[in-house]
């Protein structure tokens, strides 16, 4: 509703309006005229940068008055004082001085109520005019708002002449706060993640220590190009040896990014950012916390897997610790969660909060719905900060709250209110986290409640519990989770072959199914306990089961417990039971794989051990046994075994058909592994150099990049009884394109029978092997699939040559090369 001129002369009595000085002649039907003073400010230089203080020509104007030149801005002023704390004003020009041509304000004729002062003229004229001091150039509005009102008291208060622009005293606090949102702006989860999400929903209604986070997408500027390379390569590879290599693959990433640092102009919007919410930086404390984009999710919280940084000071400090934070959503533990969850994305799907520290008196965590339908508002808590209840290594205090109870600890009671409060605000049972000080409780993390909580049917596990992996059954009630699947498969397969070893008196590797708790783990006991039962076993190493997604982690036995808290955290509550497969890792002088064929006994082995064996990463020698003799030099100290290692393997051939059975020797001793089933016709006779019968024509094909076969070769993503497709791989899926390329499907030559190699089963007309096994898994599908396959040495020869495979022999454009 806009003032009558005389409305605006009596608010300007009522000293609701200032207008200085005031002529009522100058008054207008619904504004009033002011005049033009009597300096001219210009720009001296270009071009203008908002980011910097422009430099500027003043102009005194004389009585003859000045001429203003077309296509130039001249800053002008009134000579009146105007303004008002109750009423918005705005300002044209008048429209006589409009019909000359002149402008007096090109886009900002909108002026804040509590503003005061002499207000600057942006005069932009069309032609040449000619203006003078005190002639009245515009006139001023006043407007009665609707609302709360909120006073002016910005940058240009108070003004006296012409003021150039100073939009680069706060370009930075303005552009930070687009780029570094607060709890009042509509946080989408997908950049800030739903723990600032949800607490800039609830702010709105509840105490909210106040914050502003970093989005995602500055974490992914912060990474540099090649960073980023690299963090996709070796989440690649993790994916498609499904962890084998986890330490090693860890140790890469967190490298990668080990000399992250927050990008200048970040640090500039950072600290602007600071000053505007906080004030000075150094006169209050921080907590400095992450905001995962996949955590705190409706079906899975991640919780705990992220770094919170506490009691962090000053802009340095908090600089520091934003980084901290960044570089912790690649640590081990962090990429184990995220893998066990299926999840190999490298991109850093990362915000962090910058939030004012409570120093409370209690805190804890509050849950709602935690036991299905139950009213009782289940409460833990602590004095001071509760970070160290919320890891699970403090004991906490516990209360359940129900509606209207009264208690010793009011501040408990308030706390239920809120999360009943907030169940209903979110739609959905609540897990939140809280602080209580002298205002009152302040409510620190609000996510939805993942799985409720459930009594252990009679009998279940309690603390850390073992059984013999094969041997014993799992406890009743025990919770296997992620393992569950690995678990099954294990004992189906393998269980009934290990217990054939003891009924033979046959050496095998120690196996457990452990189940632990995050809080189990936090105990020196805890921890003795493992490292006790592991020390029951053989060898100093073992290898680690998760899941379907991380398994095959190879590692020192003094290590475990240290690896299971890393890997594990966050995956479930700090009470939670949880549970992992660990088996000896048996290196031994030589790996083995034994065959019977008729009365024989065929034996492949390589001193470089039974995984390279296996995997077709290492070349094979090979010997015949039998009661009347042996073909071929048997390695020292395996020829007293021989008979037991025959009466095993004839009894997995009676019992499952024509198989394979696999040893690692140690210390004198052969210890039985596991088997595989063989499909397909066992060839005969060519032993060493035939491994796969049958004929083909082709293009010849050379592969050289061993490394990467082999590396992809050893991890569990492919085996002879299941295959995990890692055609995604950037490096495989560039050598099918390049063989789908080729005008006929190609022979391909290869160092050895790398286990990788069954992604090209269907693609590839056979394989030339320069060494390698008939009984190692890549040999075992080829004759599944009957694609011909051969050891042979074709020495220098070019690709491309036409090449031509038939039962054993191969002949390369017109050239026969004999076998190895």
């Amino acid at each position: 509703m806009i003032l009558t001129g005389s409305e605006i002369a009596r608010e300007r009595t009522n000293d609701r309006i200032t207008i200085e000085p005031f002529t009522p002649e100058q008054v207008n039907p619904n504004s009033y005229n002011f005049r033009l003073g009597s300096r001219l400010r210009v720009y001296s230089e270009m071009p203008l940068d908002p980011r910097r203080e422009n430099a500027c020509v003043d102009i005194e104007m004389s009585a003859e008055g000045y001429v203003l030149e077309p296509g130039r801005l001249y800053l002008a002023h009134t000579q009146e004082v105007l303004g008002s704390r109750h009423y918005a004003p705005t300002f044209a020009a008048r429209s006589s001085v409009a019909r000359l041509g002149l402008f007096i304000n090109l886009s900002a004729s909108l002026g804040d109520i509590g503003y005061e002062g002499q207000w600057t003229l942006q005069l932009y004229t069309m032609n040449r005019v000619r203006v003078y001091p005190g002639m009245t150039i515009g006139q001023m509005m006043w407007w009665r708002p609707q609302g709360e009102i909120e006073l002016y008291d910005g940058k240009y208060q108070g003004a006296v002449g012409p003021r150039s622009s100073d939009i680069h005293k706060d370009f930075d606090r303005q552009l930070s706060r687009q780029r570094l949102p607060g709890l009042g702006t509509g946080a989408d989860p997908a950049e800030v993640g739903h723990k600032f999400a949800s607490l800039a929903a609830v702010s709105r209604a509840f105490r909210v220590p106040t914050a502003f986070a970093v989005p995602a997408g500055e974490f992914t500027r912060a990474l540099a190009p090649e960073a980023r390379a690299t963090l996709a390569a070796l989440f690649e590879e993790m994916r498609a040896t499904v962890g084998a290599f986890f330490t090693e693959v860890t140790a890469g990433i967190e490298a990668a990014v080990g000399d992250l640092a927050m990008p200048p102009d970040l640090r500039d919007l950072l600290t602007a950012r600071l000053a505007d919410v906080f004030g000075d930086p150094m006169e209050g404390e921080f907590a400095v916390r992450s905001s995962g984009l996949a955590e705190d999710g409706t079906s899975s919280s991640l919780a705990g897997i992220h770094v919170s940084v506490l009691g962090v000071r000053g802009t340095d400090g908090v600089i520091a610790a934003v980084e901290e934070c960044w570089r912790a959503y690649y640590a081990g533990s962090a990429v184990a969660a995220r893998v066990r969850a299926g999840d190999f994305d490298p991109e850093p799907r990362l915000a962090v909060i910058v939030q004012r520290l409570v120093r409370p008196t209690l805190a804890g965590v509050a849950f709602t719905g935690l036991d299905g339908a139950s009213d009782a508002v289940e409460i833990e808590y602590t004095e001071g900060l509760a970070e160290e209840l919320v890891a699970g290594v403090a004991v906490p205090r516990r209360a359940s709250v129900l509606p209207g109870a009264s208690l010793d600890e009011p501040v408990l009671v308030e706390v239920a209110d809120s999360c009943r409060e907030l169940r209903v605000l979110r739609g959905h049972e609540v897990d939140v986290e809280w602080a209580a000080d002298a205002d009152g409780v302040h409510i620190v993390q609000v996510r939805p409640v993942t799985a409720h909580r459930s009594a252990d049917p009679d009998g279940a596990p309690a603390g850390i519990w073992s059984s013999r992996l094969y041997f014993e059954d799992s406890p009743s009630g025990a919770h296997l989770g992620d393992v569950a699947e690995v678990y099954a498969g294990y004992t189906a397969k393998r269980g009934p072959a290990h217990r054939l070893t003891e009924e033979l008196g046959l050496a095998v590797g120690a196996g457990w199914l452990i189940g632990f708790t995050a809080q189990d783990l936090a105990t020196p006991e805890g921890r003795d306990r493992v490292r006790e039962l592991l020390a029951t076993g053989t060898g100093t190493e073992c290898v680690l089961d998760f899941g379907a997604t991380l398994r095959q982690i190879v590692l020192p036995k003094d290590q475990v417990p240290d690896r299971l808290a890393e890997i594990t955290r966050g995956a479930a509550a700090p009470d939670r039971q949880q549970a992992v497969i660990v088996r000896d890792f048996i290196r031994g002088e030589l790996g083995l794989i034994t065959r019977r064929s008729g009365t024989d006994l065929l034996v492949e082995h390589t001193p470089d051990g039974l995984l390279a064996l296996n995997r077709g990463t290492a070349g094979a020698r090979s010997f015949v046994w039998n009661p009347d003799g042996t073909e071929g030099d048997v390695p020292p100290g395996l020829a007293p075994h021989l008979e037991r290692m025959a009466a095993f393997t004839g009894r997995m051939h009676d019992r499952y058909g024509d198989a394979t059975v696999e040893w690692v020797f140690a210390d004198g001793v052969p210890y039985f592994v596991d088997y595989s089933l063989l499909a397909g016709d066992m060839l005969s006779g060519e032993r060493g150099t035939l491994v796969s019968a049958g004929s083909a024509r082709g293009p010849l094909l050379s592969l050289t990049d061993d490394g990467l076969l082999g590396r992809l070769s050893v991890g569990p993503a492919v085996s002879v009884d299941r295959s995990k497709d890692v055609t995604e791989h950037t490096e495989i899926t560039r050598l099918l394109e390049k063989i789908q390329a080729m005008p006929a499907p190609p022979l391909v030559r290869v160092a050895r029978p790398y286990a990788v190699l069954s992604v090209l089963i269907g693609a590839v007309a056979g394989f030339v092997f320069e060494e390698g096994s008939v009984l190692c898994h890549l040999a075992i599908l080829l004759r599944e699939a009957k694609v011909p396959a051969l050891v042979a040495n074709l020495g220098a020869l070019p690709d491309g040559g036409e090449a031509v495979i038939s039962d054993g022999t191969i002949t390369v454009a017109g050239r026969s090369v004999g076998n190895e």
